[in-house]
């Protein structure tokens, strides 16, 4: 580069020598291409290839002529790096004679190393040679006794074949690891062999076919034992089953008349194959192999298989499902399918109730887990029947109380724009025109009993959810039922002013609401006794419940008991008179007393009887005995109790026994206990001398604290009555103290009552001997 450099410096003058310092300008860059020069040159024309060629010719020339020059100037410099040169190479001789010796020095040691090992590996090889002929001398040896043993035993006139096949093993083994097949002398051998294992395993098969049919144990110990030993237990087991579940699959289902036929034979094909599978399990989980401990439901577990007859049912159910759904994947056979699910569930109880029967009262063969996906099969077709059994229930509600008939009656129990609940001298009309009958209330159990003995034979399946379902239809009866009752006609208002005791002139009359209620009330009454009636004594207790009574007498409660209970509220109010019996009296009674009479009557005449006969019995019953008790109590706590006021007091009895007479007719008879205890008291009022009464005999009919309370009053003025004694008014005695002594089991309230007359004795010091009240009182 320096040379060619120079060479363009020294041309730098001319024109020729400008394109000679072009040139070596080219040749001076790093990234000169001389293709690249070449093509561009050549693509000039011949004239300018002849003037480059010159050119470069002469540049050439003139850059060996300025080498020599160099070289003549450098002549001493170069003779003494020759001198160096020598020196250099007697260093590199000195390098050679040590490679030489280390390269003799290396083929010794390879000589004294390498020999002795190829030496010693050649003799591994050959010992590894003989140790393998020894290997395969020895397997051969065992080989052929085993083969010779496996002969004796097939040759032998009673077979065993779990033995042979233990034996079989063994070969087989052997084989798999190779190097005997190319034995020429063992081929025949290794064909028998193999033909031998053939026959073992077709005759196992047979055998565990034939015991599993048959319930053989002999066939189907040998099979088992013969597959453990083959170690193909489980794959066999699995043929078996296979071929099982395919014979039921085979087992045709169809739809139509002959649903039911089919049904019960593929229930007892399947009921029959999972006996004998059973039986087999059982026989696998009791056996244990000999030879080596171990138990053959270890197989099984291995594979997952925690019990063989789980494993089948659950297969077979599998297939039931899948024929199921076929013959429901038509609509109509699906809706003959649904309305005769109740015998399909049935049919699967008997199957699963015959299966469990091989159990020999070990347990159920099939638990709960194999039971429920027996009934899943049937699982869609259930909750389908179920939803038209509730259907079936709850439209005769829907009918008889439907949405539009309540939607027409108002909060007040009229109808919405209609005419209001006027009086009717019928007492119908309106919505009660459209109230179910009798005939329809009857033909409404009927329908809920006809739905329970559809049911009745799957008692787990469907009777509990039928029951249900019965029993929330006759409580949304009970309910829209109650939705129907006129509020506003509950309660027939007699007193303008019921603190005076005013009768309303004239006295109202019952209006359409009140006629309603009435029906509404015998509905109620009719629906209880109909179910009580029509209801098979064996449902009685499932459907006629507690519930279902207490929220039909609810519904008749909310009709009635304002209207008793006002009538309590009035007789309660209208004892204020006996406080002070001589005052405020007419020629016939007591005004307020008369007033509860002449109310009772009235109502017994114009509403009482819009009931049904006997349908408020058991309210009227309860009214009259606390009429009874109340009047009563409060008689017995009047004090002074001359003759006066004893004859007022038997006059008040009267009015009294008028209203009785008004609300019951037979009051006399259906209250026999009150009845007789106003008898007596009556008798004690009009008796001319108390002290010659017997009071022993009174006291056997009439209770003790009623008496001992009338006789205390009988006392000298200066004793004070009971109330005044206990510091309360009398009201509040009679309802806090007397009353509640009616009712039984009241032994420590009566003696504490008897306790508190001993202290009022004690206080006033009260001589038995002075009459035979206070003896009496005081014994």
């Amino acid at each position: 580069g320096i040379k060619l450099h120079q060479c363009g410096s020294v041309l730098g003058g001319t024109p020729m020598a400008q394109s000679a310092s072009a040139l070596v300008e080219q040749f001076r860059k790093p990234d000169f291409d001389v293709a690249a020069f070449v093509r561009d040159a050549t693509g000039q024309g011949g004239d300018r290839i002849a003037r480059l060629t010159q050119t470069l010719e002469d540049c050439a020339g003139r850059f060996d002529d300025d080498l020599q020059r160099e070289i003549i100037a450098c002549h001493e410099e170069l003779l003494q790096n020759a001198s160096n040169i020598s020196n250099l190479d007697g260093q590199l001789g000195n390098i050679r004679e040590v490679v030489d010796t280390l390269k003799t020095s290396i083929s010794r040691v390879k000589g004294d190393v390498l020999t002795p090992f190829h030496s010693v590996k050649r003799r591994a090889m050959l010992l590894k040679r003989m140790q393998d002929v020894n290997v395969l001398i020895r397997r051969l040896r065992y080989f052929l006794f085993d083969a010779r043993k496996l002969r004796t035993q097939m040759e032998a006139p009673a077979k065993d074949f779990s033995k042979a096949a233990h034996t079989l093993q063994e070969l087989e083994a052997a084989l798999q690891e190779g190097g005997l097949e190319r034995v020429d002398i063992l081929r025949g051998e290794v064909t028998w062999i193999r033909e031998t294992g053939t026959r073992i395993r077709r005759q196992a098969e047979e055998d565990l076919r034939t015991g599993t049919r048959q319930g053989s144990q002999i066939s189907l110990h040998v099979a088992l034992q013969v597959f453990f030993n083959l170690q193909c237990l489980w794959p066999q087991l699995r043929r078996l089953l296979s071929e099982m579940l395919d014979e039921f699959s085979q087992a045709v289902l169809p739809a139509g008349s002959g649903f039911h036929q089919a049904l019960e034979m593929n229930l007892q094909v399947l009921a029959a194959q999972t006996q004998r599978v059973h039986v087999l399990d059982e026989l696998i989980r009791s056996k244990t192999d000999p030879l080596t401990q171990r138990s053959f439901s270890s197989v099984l577990e291995e594979e997952g298989v925690a019990s063989l007859t789980a494993h089948f049912w659950a297969e077979a159910t599998s297939s039931l499902r899948s024929k199921l759904a076929r013959v429901a994947s038509d609509r109509a056979s699906r809706r003959a399918l649904v309305a005769e699910c109740p015998k399909v569930l049935r049919a699967m109880s008997e199957a699963l109730d015959k299966v469990n029967m091989a159990s020999r009262g070990k347990g159920p063969v099939l638990r709960a887990p194999e039971r429920d996906a027996l009934f899943a099969a049937a699982s869609d077709l259930r909750n389908e029947f179920l939803g038209e059994s509730i259907r079936r229930v709850t439209e005769p509600v829907e009918m008889m109380l439907p949405d539009k008939l309540l939607a027409a009656v108002s909060a007040s129990g009229e109808r919405l724009g209609g005419a209001s609940s006027s009086p009717s001298p019928t007492g119908e009309g309106g919505v009660s025109d459209d109230l179910p009958t009798s005939h329809d209330l009857k033909r409404y159990v009927q329908l809920l009993v006809a739905e329970l003995e559809r049911c009745e034979g799957c008692q787990e399946l469907l009777f509990k959810e039928v029951v249900r379902s019965v029993r929330s239809s006759v409580l949304l009866f009970a309910t829209r039922l109650e939705q129907v009752v006129d509020t506003s006609c509950v309660e027939l208002r007699c007193f303008e002013d019921e603190t005076r005791f005013k009768l309303r002139s004239p006295l109202p009359m019952p209006a359409a609401g009140h006629a309603r209620n009435a029906r509404l009330f015998g509905i109620a009454h009719h629906t209880l006794a109909a179910l009580k009636e029509t209801v098979p004594p064996r449902f009685q207790a499932v459907i006629v419940t507690q519930q279902v009574q207490s929220t039909l007498q609810q519904t008749q409660g909310a009709i009635v008991s304002p209207m008793f209970a006002g009538l309590r509220r009035i007789l309660t109010a209208s004892l204020v008179c006996l406080e002070n019996p001589l005052e405020g009296r007419t020629e016939d009674g007591s005004p307020m007393l008369l007033a509860v009479s002449q109310v009772c009557a009235h109502l017994s005449r114009c509403y009482l009887s819009l009931f049904g006969a006997g349908q408020l019995f058991a309210h009227t019953k309860e009214l009259c005995i606390f009429f009874v008790r109340t009047f009563l109590s409060a008689a017995a706590l009047v004090k002074p109790c001359g003759e006066p006021v004893r004859k007022v007091l038997a006059q008040d009895m009267q009015a009294i026994e008028m209203a009785l007479s008004a609300v019951d007719v037979d009051f006399q008879t259906n209250i026999r206990h009150e009845a007789s205890v106003f008898r007596e008291f009556r008798r004690l009022l009009c008796a001319p001398s108390i002290e010659a009464v017997d009071f022993e005999g009174i006291a056997r009919v009439m209770p003790l604290h009623l008496l001992l309370a009338y006789l205390v009053h009988q006392l000298p003025e200066e004793v004070p009555s009971l109330p005044a004694f206990c510091g309360v008014s009398a009201s509040q005695y009679l309802e806090t103290k007397l009353m509640p002594l009616w009712e039984e089991n009241q032994d420590a309230a009566l003696d504490a009552f008897r306790g508190k007359i001993g202290e009022l004795s004690d206080q006033h010091d009260l001589d038995p001997g002075s009459s035979t009240v206070v003896a009496f009182v005081m014994s």
